[in-house]
């Protein structure tokens, strides 16, 4: 499977030497899209029933859904290393957010200290180094959290850095004006998500159109402080009070609370802050006429924030729910370390994919016991939508199909 996902996101033109790409169609543009703590059930497409993502949902239906996504960590900063390097987060030496939790602090603790590394190092070859050897143009817009100065996004091989450094929760909030040296505030009272979309469109209006772009917009939503869209609140704060009756449920979970119910409505609404911002850009990749040679990826560095240690407050609790995983973000149970994970390609690409003559197998459905069907390319096998099966053509999955194969983050960079 890991030769199936570095196909989807390099294709030929890219891996190929330049004597033998010399009648191959342009190398494919990137548009990279890092969702911070979003859960593997906080979308429509992989299940919520409260959380409204028309956009992504729209996505994941003209794209590849898998269904076992998995994040290299439980949190943000080990999972940003390996999906830039593609190497496991011990290998790079970050196995915490940074700076971390420091193991000496605590109160009868178990394990020892590890000194973890609190940046990249530079000595790592990256996904935008990789590709700005293939001539690859390449923006960083949006959290970044493997390093400040001297180890931002443009020593890291990306041409341009907006509201990247060393910070994982965005400093100030969601409104201007905030507090990041790498943004400057416009005018008060403007959303993040808005404003790192607007970045991301006006650095695709200005980009050297005779070469292909790599875009990495690694939204700082939904992490901590969950503070709402003011456009959309009131709708799901009505939805709320109209689908649920009594007190949120909640089960223990070590010293820990988690929430058992998808019902709030301020982080219902920064979900859909991201989605309104994967629909402008993709509206975006069609009026350039350029959706038909862009390789669009959209996952999360880790699980959604579930389950919280309880504090000064019985009933504390994280805002999402992963039902039916358990637990969340910070924890290695499903919750933490599954992620939706969705790769929409463009024709022009699948044409290109090497065909495979598998054996037929049996592929199970949600329906009934496994039915006879086509493998993945690679060692995966697909999946029967309740609705049809999985969509195949000379041994490659086709837009619109469910991979059930497990990837992880460090799949991503070929290495």
């Amino acid at each position: 499977m890991r030769a199936l996902v570095c196909f989807l996101l390099f294709s030929l033109p890219v891996m190929l030497p330049a004597a033998t790409r010399a009648a191959e169609p342009p190398a494919p543009n990137i548009l990279f899209l890092l969702v911070d703590d979003l859960g593997y059930a906080d979308l429509g497409c992989y299940g919520s029933q409260f959380h409204r993502t028309p956009e992504i949902d729209a996505l994941a239906r003209s794209g590849i859904r898998f269904t076992q996504a998995y994040s290299a960590g439980s949190v943000c900063s080990p999972t940003r290393a390996s999906i830039l390097t593609g190497r496991h987060p011990v290998s790079v030496g970050i196995t915490d957010w940074i700076p971390g939790a420091n193991a000496n602090r605590v109160r009868d603790g178990r394990f020892a200290h590890v000194d973890d590394l609190d940046q990249l190092p530079l000595s790592e070859i990256t996904l935008a180094e990789t590709l700005a050897a293939a001539g690859y143009q390449n923006a960083f817009v949006g959290k970044w959290h493997l390093g400040g100065k001297g180890f931002l996004p443009t020593d890291q091989g990306f041409d341009i850095n907006i509201g990247g450094f060393d910070v994982g929760s965005p400093p100030g909030g969601y409104y201007s004006p905030w507090k990041n040296p790498y943004l400057k505030n416009q005018r008060d009272g403007e959303y993040l998500t808005t404003r790192l979309t607007d970045e991301s469109i006006a650095w695709l209006n200005t980009r050297d159109t005779q070469r292909p772009f790599f875009l990495m917009l690694s939204y700082y939503n939904v992490h901590t402080p969950i503070q709402p869209d003011r456009e959309t609140i009131a709708t799901y704060q009505a939805d709320a009070e109209r689908r649920f009756r009594g007190p949120t449920p909640t089960g223990k979970e070590g010293l820990g609370i988690s929430r058992l119910r998808q019902d709030n409505p301020a982080y219902a609404s920064m979900v859909g802050a991201v989605d309104r911002s994967v629909g402008r850009l993709l509206s975006w990749l069609e009026e350039q006429s350029l959706d038909q040679n862009t390789v669009v990826v959209l996952t999360s560095d880790n699980g959604g924030l579930c389950t919280l240690n309880r504090g000064r407050k019985a009933d504390r609790k994280g805002p999402t729910c992963n039902l039916p995983l358990r637990s969340g973000k910070g924890w290695l149970y499903e919750g933490g370390i599954r992620v939706p994970a969705i790769i929409r390609l463009p024709k022009s690409i699948r044409e290109r994919l090497p065909e495979r003559d598998e054996p037929r197998q049996a592929v199970p459905s949600e329906d009934g016991p496994a039915q006879d069907g086509p493998a993945v390319v690679g060692s995966g096998q697909g999946r029967a939508e309740p609705k049809g099966g999985v969509l195949e053509t000379g041994g490659v999955i086709e837009n619109g199909g469910v991979i059930d194969t497990p990837i992880n983050s460090f799949d991503w960079m070929p290495t």
